[in-house]
């Protein structure tokens, strides 16, 4: 099978980029925020279900702890939570203890209202008896992205950005410009 082979004429990017350069500097900005922001809410969706998946916890959980930030040159995206109660991953007491689906089964825990957090927890016993008690939880899906030794995250959020940047202005462009000459 021969090799597909790929043209690009350098005369098209010319082209696009004088007709860019002549269009109002309130437009470009505009369009250059937008298409940023849109992008930008991709890669923060990406990353929030890549770190679902690292920390074994329902994409619910890492949606909102997903926290995106534009500044003038820069997308930043945060991954912020705090610990997630077993509670909340719908945990069934059991006669050896605790079993919670996709977590697995913890002996001697005990579901019970916990003064701690205030509400229903999955409790276990330090030692015997009436010892205090301390309340189990599941991953951090923020510790997900801390731990990213082989920077996957930033990959991926770069890799999203580079492929739908140039796409989304234009049609931020179009759009301005269409709204321009309609009204």
């Amino acid at each position: 099978m021969a090799g597909a082979g790929l043209h690009i004429d350098a005369s098209d990017f010319r082209a696009l980029g004088a007709a860019m350069h002549r269009l109002p500097a309130d437009l470009k900005a505009k369009a250059f925020r937008s298409a940023v922001n849109h992008t930008g809410k991709k890669a923060r969706t990406q990353i929030a279900r890549l770190a679902a998946k690292y920390s074994g916890l329902p994409y619910r959980f890492t949606r909102n702890a997903a926290q995106m930030r534009l500044t003038s040159d820069d997308v930043e995206i945060k991954l912020r939570s705090k610990w997630i109660s077993l509670a909340q991953l719908g945990p069934r007491q059991t006669r050896k203890g605790v079993s919670v689906r996709g977590r697995g089964s913890y002996a001697g825990a005990f579901i019970a209202h916990s003064k701690i957090s205030g509400a229903n927890a999955v409790l276990v016993r330090k030692g015997k008896r009436r010892t205090p008690v301390r309340e189990l939880y599941a991953a951090n899906p923020a510790h997900a992205m801390g731990a990213d030794r082989h920077g996957e995250f930033q990959r991926m959020a770069e890799e999203i950005m580079d492929r739908d940047f140039a796409a989304r202005l234009l049609h931020e462009v179009d759009r301005r410009l269409s709204r321009l000459a309609s009204g």
